[in-house]
């Protein structure tokens, strides 16, 4: 009967999502993000901090949170958090393809589908096999000339577009300099970044600095709402205590 109530409450919030009723945000730790970053329907999110430092956690922080919160959570990093939860599924495949994320998406955690998946580093992502050449041809045909190999950029982008759920899907990402928030990113990154790839794929993609030990600066690089696209605010940001989760 459990699973019963499960199946009809996952159908419900599919039906009322398609009529469109408002869905809230999946939380994170810190409700100013919650509600610039969106996980909710289908959206597929992507904020960018600077590589070691506490925001480059973020995906990890929200997994747990997200977890703690009772929502059935999948987190694809190589730094599995600590904290364990029943509500969280860790997944540290070095290079996961769409159809393993696509996969994942169906399968049980806790019992229940999963409501948010998160990949750290989403340009750990690796492209789909190509189908080995059929060695039974005849070797008198003649050959086609070979594709051009496309980049990989362009393999990124295909790769997360080729992840087809209809859940929220949170991507992380890092850089080396301190992120310039005056300008925007085309200004300081190359074009093949993966955060400037992020860009290409994800609406909001956030860039985030610290500027105290509970504020980050958050720049809005591309929203679904054009008019808020090169924003900046201030979020209340106090580093995730994963001792306090672990006790209670």
């Amino acid at each position: 009967m459990a699973d019963e109530g499960n199946q009809l409450a996952e159908t419900r919030a599919r039906v009322m999502q398609r009529l469109g009723e408002r869905q809230e945000p999946i939380p994170t730790p810190w409700p100013e993000l919650t509600e610039l970053a969106e996980l909710n329907y289908r959206h597929k999110v992507g904020i960018i901090a600077q590589r070691g430092s506490r925001e480059a956690k973020v995906g990890r922080d929200t997994a747990v949170h997200a977890a703690r919160a009772g929502i059935p959570t999948v987190l694809y990093t190589g730094y599995p958090p600590d904290t364990q939860s029943e509500w969280l599924a860790v997944d540290e495949t070095p290079n996961p393809t769409a159809a393993l994320v696509n996969a994942k998406a169906e399968d049980l955690v806790n019992g229940q589908k999963p409501r948010l998946i998160i990949i750290e580093r989403y340009e750990r992502l690796s492209p789909e096999p190509q189908p080995a050449a059929n060695l039974d041809d005849p070797a008198d045909e003649p050959i086609d000339d070979p594709e051009p190999l496309a980049s990989w950029a362009d393999q990124l982008i295909w790769s997360v577009r080729d992840i087809r759920i209809d859940i929220p899907l949170l991507l992380t990402t890092v850089v080396t300099p301190e992120p310039d928030m005056s300008r925007r990113m085309s200004e300081w990154l190359h074009i093949d970044h993966p955060a400037m790839v992020m860009t290409d794929l994800c609406k909001p993609t956030l860039l985030v600095r610290r500027t105290g030990p509970e504020a980050v600066e958050a720049r809005i690089e591309v929203d679904p709402h054009e008019y808020r696209t090169g924003e900046r605010s201030e979020l209340r940001w106090a580093p995730l205590n994963l001792q306090a989760y672990n006790s209670n």
